[in-house]
């Protein structure tokens, strides 16, 4: 003979629990809350860095010339088109942030310009005049990367999202804790 006994959550009067647990597992099945408040978050920590004139770990933009030359001009941010593009998408599947603005990749990572056919570049120099090189080699100035702060704000915001979900305390609630 078999003795045996079942609890549930509404056997001993947990309901709250029943119910919060349903709550996050609905959570995981459809995260894209969670994906979101992490995109907004990497758009804002990406635009943090044009402002600290920074990339992902702290280390200073080499300054352009332009900045240079207008006293306390910053780097990256004559017209603002690059810092303004930020954006993010998300899904249930996860979340990206980044620029579609052509020129991004040359400051992310650094390179060499170099004239289409084999001709020169000409360009307007800060204080007046021209110049015409063949070439400019472009220095990094990262500005897209997750760094150990922001991994540990991403934790904060997805152990946020389950608390709420676990409260039923409504969503815009999620941030860090």
């Amino acid at each position: 003979m078999t003795v045996g006994i079942t609890v549930d959550a509404a056997t001993i009067g947990l309901d709250a629990l029943q119910t919060g647990l349903q709550r996050m597992a609905a959570l995981g099945e459809k995260p894209r809350p969670i994906w979101d408040a992490i995109g907004n978050y990497g758009e804002s920590s990406t635009r943090l860095r044009f402002k600290r004139q920074q990339d992902p770990d702290g280390k200073r933009w080499l300054p352009s010339i332009r900045a240079q030359a207008s006293g306390p001009g910053r780097t990256l941010i004559y017209k603002a088109r690059l810092l303004r593009s930020i954006t993010h998408r998300a899904s249930n599947s996860g979340t990206s942030w980044g620029t579609n603005v052509i020129y991004a990749g040359i400051h992310q990572f650094g390179g060499t310009i170099k004239a289409k056919g084999g001709g020169a570049l000409r360009f307007r120099i800060p204080g007046g005049g021209f110049a015409t090189v063949k070439a400019v080699k472009m220095p990094q100035r990262a500005f897209l990367g997750v760094n150990a702060d922001d991994a540990k704000e991403i934790n904060y915001l997805v152990i946020d999202a389950v608390h709420v979900a676990a409260r039923n305390q409504g969503a815009g609630n999620v941030g860090p804790a």
